[in-house]
């Protein structure tokens, strides 16, 4: 087989790779804690909405947190934990917890940022990951 017919191959087998990890349909957790801090700069408030999860709004002063415990099933189709968040000026919305990516998150905490939702990570370089806006 020519180079570049392998390329070719081997793209193509990550393609069909990557396409079938995003069409997962359900993901079951035991136990899954989601923490949200307000970590806006200039002394804002921020509400946050996760209405698969929970239909309430929640008001978050500066420094303070809200969190939800879910066990269950997480679907690709109705993610419980997409949510929705503004303040003064914004409105953004983010996916808290995706199996493919969240895989290593019993504990998820996020701190949200008007650049964007940044999350702990616990592991052997503890550091923060921030992500973009969706």
């Amino acid at each position: 087989m020519s180079l570049f017919a392998r390329s070719v191959f081997i793209l193509w087998v990550l393609m069909l790779f990557l396409s079938s990890a995003n069409n997962v349909t359900a993901v079951t957790v035991n136990q899954l804690l989601i923490e949200v801090t307000n970590s806006l700069d200039g002394n804002l408030d921020l509400t946050v909405s996760c209405n698969n999860i929970d239909p309430a709004h929640h008001l978050l002063r500066p420094g303070t947190y809200h969190e939800w415990i879910y066990s269950g099933d997480i679907s690709s189709s109705k993610p419980p934990f997409f949510c929705s968040f503004q303040w003064q000026g914004a409105s953004h919305s983010f996916n808290m917890y995706v199996p493919i990516w969240d895989f290593d998150c019993e504990e998820c905490h996020w701190y949200i940022k008007q650049s964007g939702p940044c999350r702990w990570y616990y592991g052997t370089t503890r550091s923060y990951r921030c992500s973009k806006w969706n």
